[in-house]
């Protein structure tokens, strides 16, 4: 079994971005310590979306940025949780993290699997006004459930996935994680949606009638786990009449998983058949609408939406 850093140094991953990973992998044990013994209550505030923060996402959202200080790599962070993004001295590198410190914090006291997503690009100074992929070099997520698993995507490098240890290393598991054309699996998100949007109903019904699994935990990391270790799958969040542009987070949440889908030969794009990753960013908080999954799957997803 190798190790995280063993076994990024032989994928020849560049050391700049391979201590950065290190640093984002150390977070992550230090939430999920903190998740074991952490107060899950609300924490009397409301993050830049208005929604109530629990007490975990201060403390994910804190030890996520005192790692990447650390690091003296990532010159600007921005998080879901703040309005603003953080600017940081970075003698060593030049590095934009966008991340998600707890994504379906509103699940932990229901005892179901959480994550935290990360995205990172290169060049941090013009993130904004250009488009997601450019500079766009690695994502990863982490999942808190019966075990803690964290999975890198890596430009040109691959998807994996690695598994926290007794010992607190993170050990390879699988190597090249890859998705098929086709999918069996569906994920409709926003189901509320179909209410009001008779085509995304008629892809709900499509996807009952031609056989599909339903698999839907009502949080993005488990959910894109399941699609991205089963090696198939779609899993779709649509617009709605409160969220005309969508709701789920560009920088946060679509943009890294648009990013290691892709490099697992999946696809990732709006109802309206735009590539996630040709979005351009006009604002940190911004949202988009995802189909994201199978390639096949997606794009029959899309023709039932237009």
């Amino acid at each position: 079994m190798q190790s995280f850093n063993h076994f990024l140094r032989e994928k020849g991953v560049p050391s700049d971005i391979r201590s950065l990973l290190y640093h984002i992998a150390r977070s992550v044990k230090y939430i999920n310590f903190s998740i074991r013994a952490g107060n899950t209550g609300k924490q009397g505030a409301e993050n830049s979306f208005g929604e109530a923060q629990v007490a975990m996402d201060v403390l994910a959202d804190n030890i996520i940025a005192d790692e990447l200080k650390k690091s003296e790599l990532a010159k600007v962070i921005v998080s879901e949780e703040k309005e603003a993004p953080e600017y940081f001295p970075a003698p060593r590198g030049d590095f934009f993290v966008a991340y998600d410190p707890l994504d379906g914090s509103s699940l932990v006291d229901v005892n179901c699997s959480i994550g935290s997503i990360f995205g990172i690009w290169e060049k941090s100074a013009d993130i904004l006004d250009r488009k997601v992929d450019k500079h766009f070099v690695a994502s990863c997520y982490a999942v808190y459930g019966p075990r803690i698993t964290l999975v890198i995507a890596i430009k040109d490098k691959g998807v994996h996935e690695f598994e926290l240890n007794d010992v607190g290393e993170f050990i390879l598991v699988k190597e090249g994680l890859k998705l098929k054309d086709k999918a069996q699996y569906f994920a409709p998100g926003n189901l509320r949606s179909c209410q009001e949007n008779e085509a995304f109903k008629n892809w709900v019904d499509d996807c009952i009638l031609s056989g599909k699994t339903l698999r839907y935990s009502g949080g993005m990391v488990p959910d894109l786990n399941h699609i991205l270790l089963k090696g198939n799958g779609v899993f779709a969040y649509p617009s709605h009449s409160k969220y005309p542009n969508g709701k789920l987070r560009l920088l946060f949440e679509c943009a890294p998983f648009a990013f290691a889908f892709r490099e697992a030969g999946g696809e990732a794009k709006t109802e309206k058949g735009a590539s996630i990753l040709d979005i351009t960013i006009n604002d940190y908080h911004q949202t988009s609408s995802i189909f994201i999954g199978s390639e096949e799957a997606v794009d029959n997803a899309v023709k039932f939406m237009n």
